[in-house]
């Protein structure tokens, strides 16, 4: 099922080499119209002040919770973050630090997703974290981890299953 023309036209109104900001607004309608405020899940923007000295801007992103319990993070970023190395390395770090289940960086409209494996002890975030080389530079984070472009079928298909499984998941969730 297509975006609805409402989400569209806030992508097509982002304007050309857009910053992180610019894709607040479309990312706050496009999981509004996937967690609907008629239902038991809000869309929470969050700015966080930086959590690393590697960072020195604040983050930025949108929590999607049930009742008081976070379900789906999304961290809006800009499409030229992909270009920089340190640029979806840092990100990839935010998120972690993050992580509850599921979560979704956002460069552009790139997605790449997370998730915490819980059938194993300890749980794991996939995709898996590579550890930075002590004397070399490595990519922490490559770019080709944000596969998803929300805008294509394939994508949109993809995050409409993302989201389906967090409303199954959450269908059994008592005490919010």
């Amino acid at each position: 099922m297509p975006w609805p023309d409402t989400v569209i036209c806030q992508f097509e109104i982002i304007p050309p080499n857009p910053n992180g900001n610019d894709f607040y607004g479309v990312y706050n309608k496009l999981l509004s119209n996937l967690f609907p405020s008629d239902t038991d899940f809000t869309v929470v923007p969050r700015r966080l002040e930086p959590c690393s000295s590697q960072s020195c801007a604040p983050m930025v992103f949108f929590e999607v919770v049930l009742g008081t319990k976070p379900v789906f993070i999304l961290k809006p970023q800009a499409p030229a973050d992909l270009t920089y190395r340190s640029s979806h390395q840092t990100a990839d770090q935010e998120i972690r630090l993050r992580l509850g289940d599921l979560a979704c960086g956002a460069m552009g409209t790139r997605l790449c997703f997370y998730h915490v494996d819980t059938t194993h002890f300890p749980s794991e975030i996939i995709p898996h974290g590579i550890p930075r080389h002590p004397t070399r530079v490595n990519d922490t984070a490559p770019k080709e981890r944000w596969d998803c472009d929300v805008l294509d079928a394939n994508g949109e298909a993809r995050l409409r299953a993302v989201v389906d499984a967090i409303k199954e998941a959450c269908e059994n969730i008592t005490n919010v």
